[in-house]
């Protein structure tokens, strides 16, 4: 049975393409056939694959402005291994967002279900990168997501930004089962102390704060510039200590 996860915080540079990006790679090389989706028109997750997204006519928004199903479009997903394949976004996402404004909820919050239903049992997990808003994408992905996990940095902003984030998914009854902390920078009290608070944060909203943080370190973006790939589908001897932390965080979400 297909599972649908969408990686979520309403404040930006929380590393959530890193996430995405790297979860659906360890899903891959587990023989789990994975949908990447591109859920910001920013279009971070095709740049993470080497692949600017501003030079492409086949998106997301291009298929859903032209009412398409998945399957009509699932040629041009790109196709980046045996199990794992990608639907970028850019700015024609936006130009969805704006044109389905004026329609009511029941209407517009059922785009992207409409658009995935034909393909969701020909994928294991779908795979969600969210944009850091409150717009019609959300709504949308709520109707479709199985578990909503929020990505959030221990930064007192990020901490205090998680908090407004649950109250968001809270109002509208969105499922969260977990917090992934990012970016920490280890053996440092000040990150120390505000990983403390953010699980108090997930314990004051039952929700569970996985034991494995992903630090702060250059390979991520490193693995970006030098192979054009998430470090967990970079083969490196090098980068095996690092890629660990992704590897270890799909096994205490229960993913594989």
């Amino acid at each position: 049975m297909t599972k649908i996860i969408a990686f979520y915080n309403n404040k930006g540079g929380v590393a959530k393409t890193t996430t995405a990006t790297n979860i659906a790679g360890v899903l891959s090389l587990k023989n789990k056939k994975t949908l990447l989706i591109d859920g910001d028109p920013q279009g971070h997750v095709s740049l993470t694959f080497g692949i600017d997204a501003d030079d492409l006519q086949a998106s997301l928004g291009a298929f859903l402005n032209s009412n398409w199903t998945a399957k009509q479009a699932q040629e041009y997903f790109i196709h980046v291994n045996d199990h794992l394949d990608l639907i970028p976004s850019n700015q024609t996402l936006s130009d969805f967002i704006v044109k389905t404004s004026s329609e009511n909820f029941e209407q517009r919050s059922t785009h992207l279900k409409k658009f995935i239903s034909s393909i969701k049992d020909e994928y294991d997990y779908i795979i969600f990168d969210m944009a850091p808003a409150i717009d019609i994408m959300l709504e949308n992905i709520v109707e479709v997501v199985d578990d909503l996990v929020v990505v959030a940095t221990p930064e007192a902003y990020a901490v205090k930004n998680a908090e407004v984030t649950l109250k968001i998914t809270d109002d509208r009854n969105i499922v969260v089962r977990n917090i992934v902390p990012t970016k920490v920078k280890q053996n440092t009290r000040l990150h120390k102390f505000l990983l403390d608070n953010l699980k108090e944060v997930a314990d004051s909203h039952n929700i569970k704060m996985t034991k494995t943080f992903v630090p702060e370190l250059v390979a991520f973006s490193e693995a970006i510039s030098l192979y054009s790939l998430p470090l967990s589908l970079v083969q490196d001897k090098k980068y095996e200590s690092t890629q660990k932390y992704y590897e270890q965080i799909v096994s205490e979400l229960g993913l594989v």
